[in-house]
């Protein structure tokens, strides 16, 4: 199936809201419930809010793909540039592959391809050498598609619960 992709802008945000909703669904059925989910309506509130105060700021990209011809959504993708940390020289500025989401049905047919391959040439026409994606632990799909696009593991996001009473007891020192 061929994808074509093209910029958007902030006043399509809310053509990609359903397809956002879809990943964060399929995050939750990988993950169950090790972790707990917002309701989809709040999770779409807040991250549309960030998408918007990105774009706006002009530090984000919107693309969405479509089959040509066609103004459905088969995928979008959310590009981010921010300065890197101190630690490593990646350059001024790296990207930030904030959302990469493909309807169901259409996932393995090249659309996440595609917009990954507008994504990088968006960076590379910025001089921009380095992105990122973090990827949910579980969503072995995607993390696969990430590296033969090329990323490779870099960082451990590692999450844990921070209240005694919800943590489980250390075992007793031994002096």
């Amino acid at each position: 199936m061929e994808c074509q992709v093209a910029s958007a802008t902030a006043q399509d945000i809310d053509l990609v809201g359903p397809l956002w909703k879809s990943m964060v669904e399929h995050h939750q059925a990988l993950m169950g419930e090790t972790w707990p989910a917002r309701h989809l309506d709040e999770a779409w509130r807040l991250r549309r809010q960030q998408y918007l105060d990105w774009l706006h700021a002009g530090v984000a990209s919107l693309f969405i793909g479509s089959e040509p011809g066609s103004s459905e959504a088969l995928g979008y993708a959310v590009l981010r540039v921010q300065p890197p940390g101190p630690t490593w020289d990646l350059g001024e500025e790296i990207g930030i592959l904030e959302s990469l989401a493909v309807l169901p049905g259409r996932r393995g047919s090249g659309v996440g391809s595609a917009l990954l391959a507008a994504c990088r040439g968006t960076l590379a026409a910025q001089g921009i050498r380095y992105w990122c994606v973090t990827v949910v632990e579980a969503n072995t799909a995607a993390a696969r598609l990430y590296e033969r696009a090329g990323f490779r593991p870099f960082y451990r996001d590692m999450v844990g619960l921070v209240a005694e009473a919800d943590r489980p007891m250390p075992p007793p020192s031994t002096r």
